[in-house]
């Protein structure tokens, strides 16, 4: 202790008694020199929570004296499952409890781990004499005793982990869980992302979220679906994880049919005729999946993929009274009209749908008392009572039969399935044209602002289905008469009189192949009207007026060649102008003014949808259903597909196209 005390008792800072005690418990450090500048060590190094440095630095240590090892808890290894810990994706996506995910030591992102004691006793403010250390084992220094450590919490592996590495197994090969290869990519897609935990099934089979699912399923006859395109098969009681993940997956599947047939119909429109052409919104597989794993209630989330429009919820109403019923009388056929002492094979139905009995002898005769019923019915019809039995009187006697046979419950589930085909938003103002009704009317804000009689395609040539934007309208417009037309219709017409398609105002053109096109110019005579009414379409159908007027007076109005004929076109296009051009404040007047000879082009600043729709069966302002005739087949075509007029469907097969309209 020769050095430092010496100097200390020479200054008298330390006595000799204190100096003598020093030497015997200080411990020993090694002599140094005098240390370089010594970076400054924060005031409570090793416990980060200050910043203050020290403005005294410690002493070098270049080798402390080995200490006893404090008591620490063994290590424990990660699990070697590839499952996900609790700190993962939770089934459902949210974690209800709240808690914070634990994170495994092993994890990359956990940090490092603490020595089990720190040092925390402060280094000697001033240096001591000491022997080398080589020579002297020093003692451990005297240490604060450190916070007990809390043990590592280790996520225990989760039970459904081994559900998620079958349903990864299935996954691997996505072809054989379904056939659809967007849905195969939407499942690995989802299931990925939750690391293949599942959402409809448990370790006691199928969970909560499950089972509001095939509630929905076995509800799907209120919505004129059939449950059994959804049935899944329950897992058994002690299901292996295998078992489980089967039944995951077709749950999943079972939910992504039903979101597609709810919201855009069980098969291609397309397969009735080329001239189907609606527009439908076909659901997102991975958005379906997400939204029935994620919400709060997954029945009513499914329940929400089936059409929201007015008359749809009108027919699924009529559903219900209509389910049960026995089937109702069928319809009477349309065809030529029934003169009073004609015979007709229609007659024993005509005869079964007014309750005449007593038939006459030859079944098939137009006799006086079935004359005298139908004249009675069409009284109360508001039909002049003539006994005739033509078109209007027929679509009379057709409200509320069955057209084509079968029950009027598989009619009202035909006509479901085609609200299906329409765009969920049918738009805040649009033009809806029902063929079956030959009516065009307008709506906007959910409103009917307007209503009017149209001309529809003949059956032979029928007007086509579809969802088109009007866009602009052309007053006094020429018509180019199609090549279909000029040369079923015209050349003939021009062989036997050379004169007659001048008369009509028709020129004849010469083009550059060699042929011929027809073209008539505006006039009052034109086909087209004084007016045209615009939605651009691969059909090249339009709205347009006419010069046949009294067409309108008839109940069955079907002349057309495919286009749509307005009956009051000025009272309509003062509607569309005001739709299109707001503001403007456009008045038939206006309109009538711009009648001429040369064609005037009206672009619309706001477009609006038109959807050209086909609904036999509605629901009438006073809340009866109505049936139209089946103009086209397109209602029985439907019927065949969805497989409600006999025991075999074949919606997912191929159409005979029976029935069905012809591409012109």
């Amino acid at each position: 202790m020769a050095g430092p005390l010496a100097r200390l008792m020479a200054r008298g800072l330390v006595g000799a008694s204190l100096a003598a005690s020093l030497a015997v418990a200080m411990p020993a450090w090694a002599e140094q020199p005098d240390p370089p500048a010594a970076v400054p060590v924060t005031s409570n190094a090793g416990m980060g929570t200050g910043d203050a440095p020290l403005t005294t630095p410690l002493p070098p240590v270049t080798a402390p004296a080995p200490r006893a090892a404090a008591a620490t808890p063994a290590p424990v290894s990660a699990p070697t499952s590839s499952a996900p810990v609790r700190g993962g994706p939770v089934r459902g996506g949210v974690d209800s409890a709240g808690d914070t995910p634990q994170i495994h030591p092993s994890h990359p992102s956990a940090p490092a781990q603490q020595p089990a004691h720190a040092e925390t006793a402060p280094a000697p403010a001033q240096p001591a004499a000491v022997q080398p250390a080589a020579t002297i084992a020093a003692p451990a220094p005297a240490v604060t005793p450190a916070p007990a450590t809390p043990p590592v919490t280790v996520a225990a592996e989760d039970p459904l982990a081994p559900v998620a590495e079958a349903i990864a197994a299935l996954l691997a090969t996505p072809e054989s869980v379904t056939s659809s290869k967007k849905e195969q990519e939407a499942l690995v897609a989802f299931y990925g992302a939750r690391q293949n935990m599942p959402v409809f099934v448990g370790l006691k089979g199928v969970d909560a979220r499950g089972k509001a699912a095939i509630a929905r399923f076995e509800a799907a006859g209120e919505d004129g679906l059939e449950p059994t395109d959804y049935a899944v098969p329950l897992p058994r009681p002690g299901a292996t994880a295998a078992d489980l993940a089967r039944t995951e997956l077709k749950l999943a599947v079972a939910v992504l049919t039903y979101a597609r047939h709810a919201q855009a119909g069980r098969f291609d429109p397309g397969r009735i005729s080329a001239l189907v052409t609606p527009v439908r919104d076909i659901p997102d597989p991975t958005a379906v999946l997400a939204k029935v794993a994620y919400a709060p209630d997954a029945n009513a989330a499914l329940a929400a993929f089936n059409p929201t429009h007015a008359g749809y919820r009108a027919l699924k109403a009529q559903l219900a009274r209509v389910t049960g019923q026995t089937p109702g009388v069928v319809a009477v056929p349309p065809g030529a009209q029934i003169r009073p002492g004609a015979s007709d094979p229609r007659i024993p139905t005509l005869r079964t749908r007014l309750g005449i009995t007593g038939a006459a002898a030859d079944d098939n005769a137009y006799d006086p008392a079935l004359v005298d019923a139908v004249k009675a019915f069409q009284e109360a019809a508001k039909i002049k009572p003539t006994g005739i039995v033509g078109p209007s009187t027929i679509a009379a006697l057709n409200a509320g039969a069955t057209p084509g046979g079968g029950s009027l419950k598989s009619d009202v589930i035909a006509n479901m399935e085609r609200w299906r085909w329409l765009p969920r938003d049918l738009g805040e103002a649009y033009v809806m044209v029902n063929i079956p009704e030959f009516l065009v009317r307008i709506y906007q804000s959910g409103h009917e602002i307007h209503e009017t009689r149209v001309v529809v395609g003949k059956p032979e040539t029928p007007t086509p289905l579809l969802t088109r934007e009007m866009q602009y309208i052309v007053v006094n417009p020429a018509w180019n008469i199609p090549p279909s037309i000029a040369r079923n219709e015209m050349m003939p017409l021009l062989r036997s009189d050379p004169s007659a398609l001048a008369r009509r105002g028709i020129e004849v053109v010469r083009n550059g192949s060699g042929g011929y096109s027809f073209r008539q110019v505006p006039s009052e005579r034109n086909a087209l009207g004084r007016i045209k009414f615009m939605f651009p379409n691969d059909h090249s159908v339009y709205l347009h007026d006419t010069p046949s007027k009294a067409l309108f007076q008839n109940d069955r109005r079907a002349y057309s060649h495919g286009c749509v004929r307005v009956y009051e076109p000025l009272k309509f296009g003062e509607v569309i102008f005001n739709l299109g051009l707001p503001n403007d404040n456009w008045t038939q007047s206006r309109i009538g003014k711009m009648f001429g000879s040369s064609e005037r082009y009206v672009n619309l600043k706001q477009r609006f949808p038109v959807h050209i729709v086909y609904f036999n069966v509605v629901v009438d302002d006073a809340g009866r259903l109505a049936v139209r005739e089946d103009l086209y087949g397109i209602n029985a075509e439907t019927k065949t597909l969805l497989g409600l007029t006999s025991k075999q469907r074949i919606a997912d097969g191929t159409s005979t196209r029976g029935t069905a309209p012809k591409t012109r």
